[in-house]
């Protein structure tokens, strides 16, 4: 019983989806009989495996073992692919999950859905190969191949694929517990269904498993309503298996509303349902349970009675009723004088429950001396193989001493070696470490040093620039605004504009010189900060061009002082040049910062050109920037700009 019941609980999601009526399997048989050449017995036999749910596993076996004999006779792949289908489904209803998964997986990898010849196998072996994943509860393989199904299924417009495999899904989900979400899935596959007998089968799989999530929902009166519609639908499809697990689920619902009769007759038929299909070793698990079920009721004669018609012995192949069960393995009756047992002491009939209880001795005693014989005959084989095998054993063992004897002087001296080689490895080692971390140290102090000093200096040339140059600087620039300009004639009027402006110029220059050594490192937001001051400076004397800046940074990055410089430098030229030669009247200075850095100077005038004559005939502010950018270790470019402009672009350069 344990071995089947995750898969009993997937049948409901899995089945088979396939018009059955009544007298089907008769009907295919017969077809099978009276074929009249292989192929036509063939398609006969393969159509009969399809309603595998309701073959009895007997005959199913049969059918199998002719499906593939003929399968292979006929050489045709379709025809081998699909027998290989009904062989791994036949597995499957043994238990057989593994074979039946290695059978199915080169039938699906052979059989793309998008050839028309092979379309309908995919689907068919895919269907199976999720159903094998969910018997074995590896539940995100099985849903894995259920969404491709159904995504497939939308594809090719096959509603039936579509509602049968989101119906798994349903049932996936309840076994998972997440009774809304299955009733979801349920809901959506309805709507791809509709009252032709076509999806009665599949309807009927919908129905059930409603039922079962709303009896996990605790509403009662809906579990049962939906439960009744999906036994109808399967009773009328003739449809076992799902018969049989929608029974089994009934069962549960009229027990889980204290309905304690319809509860008990829902698990009688779903016992004999499964009788039919041969699976004869839940018969007895089952049949205890509804003993359970009438003992948790207090319906205790009615669990003595189904015991008594259990422990029937006889004949079985004298008996004259061919619906009647014999139970006369002694193991079985044991489970029933147990029950029976359990059910006496219940009632406080102490009399028949002593008798009970004799004869439950009796049975162990008859149990166990069978169980002994075996036992016996067991040990009796087990040493007879022992004692063939140390005679061999003995025999290897002497010839093992002498070449042991002579090997061991020479394993103890390789031995000696080995050990020897280590200790003599391992203390070399231990000299290279300890002289590569002493070499570690000084490296890291005498960086450190070098890096404390730079530091200092650094410092140092900073308070020096604005202490003494920048001061006298700002004392010239200061003192030339004394100078009225009425007093001179065109040419000394010139060259005091011109020393006022330089003057200037130095003073801006130092102060940039400055921010950039007071830091140790600078954000690309500070060198944005820095060139927004810079343009709103050079737009008073330009203010027929639009100067802006783009900030898309999202992670603020840091540039070491110099490398920042150097950035405001190249920025601070391409911009100059724009403003000079492009005759533009927009500019945009861009900082772009995405797994990485770049920044981009447009401008939309007549363009300028970063070429070897451009930097030749505009002298050497395009070669500075070059060489700053190569002191950086950036590339910088210049492109055109759309419709017209010039775009220079500097970034890291990408290793």
């Amino acid at each position: 019983m344990v071995r089947f019941a995750v898969a009993l609980f997937f049948i409901i999601g899995f089945l088979q989806v396939a018009i059955c009526q009544t007298g089907q399997i008769d009907s295919l048989k017969q077809l099978v009989h009276h074929a009249k050449n292989d192929q036509v017995k063939l398609n006969a036999i393969l159509a009969l495996c399809d309603e595998f749910q309701s073959l009895n596993r007997d005959t199913f076996d049969l059918y199998t073992i002719q499906a593939k004999k003929l399968a292979y006779k006929s050489g045709n792949e379709r025809n081998i692919n699909l027998a290989a289908i009904v062989v791994a489904n036949n597995y499957y209803r043994w238990g057989w999950m593994d074979s039946a998964m290695a059978i199915i997986t080169p039938v699906l990898l052979n059989s793309p859905v998008e050839n028309i010849a092979t379309h309908d196998i995919y689907f068919k072996a895919g269907r199976q190969k999720a159903i094998y994943f969910g018997s074995k509860s590896k539940y995100p393989e099985a849903l894995e191949i259920l969404y491709q199904l159904v995504s497939y299924g939308e594809k090719y417009h096959d509603t039936l694929a579509i509602s049968s495999n989101m119906n798994t899904i349903s049932s996936i989900e309840l076994q998972r517990n997440q009774p809304k979400e299955g009733l979801k899935w349920c809901r959506k596959a309805l709507t791809f269904t509709d009252k032709n007998k076509h999806f009665d089968a599949v309807r009927a799989a919908i129905y059930v498993n409603i039922s079962e999530a709303f009896k996990l929902l605790n509403k009662q009166d809906s579990a049962i309503s939906y439960s009744e519609k999906g036994v109808v639908l399967f009773r009328k499809g003739n449809n076992l298996m799902g018969l049989a697990q929608a029974l089994q689920r009934q069962s549960d619902i009229f027990l889980m509303a204290k309905n304690v009769d319809k509860a008990a007759n829902a698990m009688i038929e779903m016992i004999d349902v499964r009788k039919l299909l041969n699976d004869g070793e839940m018969w007895t698990d089952d049949n205890l349970s509804l003993i359970n079920l009438y003992i948790e009721a207090n319906e205790v004669e009615k669990a003595i009675d189904f015991c008594k018609k259990q422990l029937v012995s006889g004949n079985l192949y004298q008996r004259t009723d061919t619906a009647r069960v014999f139970v006369n393995d002694i193991a079985q009756k044991l489970l029933y004088y147990e029950a029976l047992a359990r059910c006496y002491k219940i009632k406080g009939d102490q009399i028949a429950y002593q008798n009970m209880l004799e004869q439950i001795i009796q049975a162990k005693d008859s149990f166990y001396t069978v169980r002994s014989e075996k036992a016996i005959a067991e040990v009796q084989t087990k040493y007879d193989v022992e004692q063939k095998e140390n005679t061999i054993m003995h025999q290897k063992v002497t010839i093992i001493q002498k070449n042991n004897q002579l090997l061991l002087a020479l394993l103890i001296a390789l031995v000696a070696a080995a050990f020897g080689w280590f200790l003599f490895r391992n203390y070399r080692r231990k000299q290279k470490l300890k002289v590569a971390d002493a070499i570690g140290k000084e490296k890291s102090l005498s960086a450190q040093a070098v890096a404390d000093a730079e530091e200092n200096e650094r410092q140092r040339i900073a308070a020096d620039l604005h202490d003494n140059l920048g001061a006298y600087a700002a004392s010239i620039a200061s003192n030339l605004d004394i100078f009225n300009a009425g007093d001179f004639d065109d040419q000394h009027k010139t060259a005091l504009q011109e020393l006022n402006k330089n003057s200037q110029s130095i003073v801006s220059q130092l102060g940039d010189t400055i921010w950039a050594l007071n830091r140790n490192n600078l954000t690309l937001t500070a060198i944005s900060d820095r060139i927004k001051l810079f343009l709103n400076q050079l737009g008073k004397s330009h203010n027929t061009i639009e100067m802006i800046v783009i900030e898309n940074i999202n992670q603020d990055l840091e540039l070491k002082s110099t490398h920042a410089f150097h950035l405001y430098r190249i920025i601070q030229e391409a911009v100059t040049n724009a403003v000079k030669h492009s005759r533009t009247d927009r500019l945009e200075v861009i900082f772009d910062e995405n797994r990485g850095w770049k920044v981009e100077v447009k401008d939309f005038g007549k363009g300028t050109s970063g070429n070897s004559e451009g930097i030749k005939s505009e002298g050497n502010g395009l070669r500075n920037m070059r060489a700053r950018a190569g002191m950086a270790g950036w590339n910088i470019n210049w492109s055109g700009n759309n419709p017209s402009g010039t775009v220079v672009t500097i970034c890291p350069e990408i290793n």
